[in-house]
């Protein structure tokens, strides 16, 4: 028998797996080597950016410039890392009128002990005076600029608007709507307006009603996405100057891009899929996942990306074990309702194409992994909620083999669920 260990919030549950007539398999990502220091990454990406001239030469004295930078739910992104680099860059090419735009999409308002902290204390003095946060549902605070060919309506932030040069900044991870996050995400949703994002947003469901999602719009997929194609058009009607990009390790930043916000954005794209996505041969009859532990499994609405990332591994009818210590609930009312509101899916589609919104989009889709397959959730949440999600409760991952169909010829084991994106080769 073969010992495993998973995270769930701050502690680890063990167990056993028997290996005789089965096969077992762990899928993690693959973690940078030690790279060079996070200031040596920046200064190379800024001093050879990608189909781009330098930042320091695509702009002029006298130019109004705009920076975006991503909100306190992206503080991983370590924006106080890089920001110093990028003033200086302007400063070198002879720009003082520079201020900074939080995309904070349709997110709170934050404090400026949020704004420092996510800039860190030099960047936010060079600043200060100049940070704004992006107020997705004040008419006031946006311009309209058209449509785009899919019809969503281009309505952004007048402050970026009005910018004679705009830089995008970010951090690219799997995404499951735009294939990715980081790129024209700075823009759409990051300062759109609250209809502008929604209606983009629910380009994830078919065009024909009661077909569900579209199989098209997902992680790691850009072309043929219509989510991601109908947000780079947003972004163009900035055409954004610039972009600096992160790919993080789980501590540090791995890699930096720089340069034209399309290509240098589909590098940095690259490098996520080759850390963080698992090539599979093929789909497992069970797939036992954790979200890693604390803060990934917070709540069972952030636990949403380990499962999406669990159905990847896993054949319809299979079984998924999943770990989620959920500590703080459910963690979005929207999630909640739309397993609460609604008797089976055909409603939960039927009001999500209504009205659209991320958490019942999630829900949603939980509600289609749920009878896809059968889940067992290890983690504090009552056992009525767990139930009303469509999967069934229990307290250890040995409860739910016990429970489980046997025996079980191929098994994947995904110890950070909440990282890694498994694919089969097929997989474009």
């Amino acid at each position: 028998m073969k010992k495993f260990r998973l995270s769930i919030g701050d502690r680890y549950q063990s167990f056993g797996y028997e290996e005789e007539d089965t096969k077992v398999k762990v899928l993690e990502p693959i973690y940078f080597p030690t790279p060079e220091s996070e200031e040596a990454l920046v200064k190379k990406a800024l001093e050879r950016p990608i189909d781009s001239a330098p930042l320091s030469e695509l702009v002029k004295s006298g130019d109004r410039v705009c920076i975006i930078f991503s909100d306190i739910t992206r503080l991983w992104v370590r924006h106080h890392v890089f920001m110093p680099f990028i003033l200086d860059e302007l400063n070198r090419g002879g720009v003082k009128d520079i201020y900074a735009v939080c995309g904070n999409g349709d997110h709170r308002d934050h404090t400026e002990e949020e704004f420092k902290k996510l800039l860190g204390e030099r960047s936010y003095d060079r600043l200060k005076g100049r940070i704004y946060g992006h107020h997705a549902r004040d008419p006031e605070e946006l311009v309209s600029l058209g449509k785009t060919t899919f019809g969503t309506p281009v309505k952004i932030n007048k402050k970026v608007a009005e910018a004679d040069k705009v830089i995008l900044t970010g951090g690219i991870v799997y995404h499951f709507l735009d294939g990715w996050s980081g790129g024209k995400k700075s823009i759409m949703p990051g300062v759109s307006s609250r209809e502008s994002i929604f209606t983009n947003h629910s380009l994830a469901l078919r065009p024909e009603e009661g077909k569900g999602l579209d199989p098209a719009v997902g992680a790691g997929i850009m072309r043929g996405n219509r989510v991601s194609d109908d947000a780079v058009e947003v972004a163009s009607f900035v055409n954004p100057t610039f972009l600096l990009n992160v790919v993080l390790t789980p501590e540090r930043i791995g890699a930096v891009v720089a340069g034209n916000y399309i290509t240098a954005h589909r590098e940095g794209a690259k490098i996520c899929e080759k850390y963080y996505g698992a090539q599979i041969d093929r789909l497992a009859d069970l797939s036992i996942v954790s979200c890693g532990g604390y803060p990934a499994d917070i709540n069972f609405y952030q636990t949403y990306k380990t499962l999406y990332n669990a159905e990847r591994a896993t054949r319809p009818g299979g079984i998924i074990i999943l770990l989620s210590e959920s500590r703080e609930g459910m963690g979005n009312e929207d999630f909640y309702h739309m397993f609460i509101d609604y008797k089976n899916n055909s409603e939960r589609e039927k009001a999500l194409r209504e009205k659209y919104t991320i958490g019942g989009h999630m829900a949603f889709h939980d509600a289609l992994m749920a009878e896809k397959f059968t889940i067992f959730v290890v983690s504090s949440l009552p056992d009525r909620q767990v139930e009303q999600a469509g999967m069934l409760p229990v307290k250890t991952v040995e409860e739910a083999m016990d429970r489980a169909q046997k025996p079980h010829p191929f098994t994947y084991i995904i110890p950070h669920g909440h990282d890694v994106f498994p694919y089969l080769k097929e997989y474009g």
